[in-house]
C-alpha cells in the first residue's frame, strides 16, 4: 500500500502522518483493507470539501482520501477506522457514500476498541 502526503505551505497541518496510517492499518482485520491500494493525506480542508465525512474510499481508484487538516488526531483515527470498517462490510453506505446515523452508530461501536488500542500503545 502506498501512502501519499500532500505538501503543505502553512497551517492547518495534517493531524495524521504516514506512521499513524501504517499503525491504523496494522490494527484492523485484513478484509477491511483489501480494497485499498493507496492512501492520500489530502491538502484539501474538510470544511471546503463536498463530502459529509473527512475520509472517503474511492472504489474505482482503490484510494482512501483523508482530509485531516485542522481536525483532531482522535477524530481522524476514528474516521479512518470507520471508513475501513465500512469497506469491510460492517455497515452500509447509501447514495454518494452517505452513511445514515444508525449505520454510523454501528460503525462507532465496532471501531471503538481499535481507537482505544491505537492511543493505548501511543502513550
Amino acid at each position: 500500500m502506498k501512502i501519499i502526503s500532500a505538501k503543505l505551505n502553512g497551517e492547518p497541518f495534517h493531524s495524521l502522518n504516514k506512521k499513524d496510517i501504517k499503525r491504523i492499518f496494522s490494527l484492523v482485520p485484513e478484509e477491511w483493507k483489501m480494497a485499498i491500494e493507496q492512501v492520500v493525506l489530502s491538502s484539501e480542508l474538510f470544511e471546503n470539501s463536498r463530502f459529509d465525512r473527512p475520509v472517503i474510499h474511492s472504489s474505482i481508484c482503490r484510494r482512501l482520501n483523508v482530509l485531516s487538516r485542522g481536525l483532531t488526531k482522535r477524530r481522524m483515527v476514528k474516521e479512518v477506522l470507520r471508513e475501513l470498517a465500512l469497506n469491510g462490510g460492517v455497515a452500509q453506505s447509501g447514495f454518494a457514500n452517505h452513511v445514515c446515523k444508525a449505520e454510523l452508530a454501528k460503525l462507532d461501536e465496532t471501531v471503538e476498541p481499535f481507537v482505544l488500542a491505537f492511543f493505548e500503545d501511543e502513550i
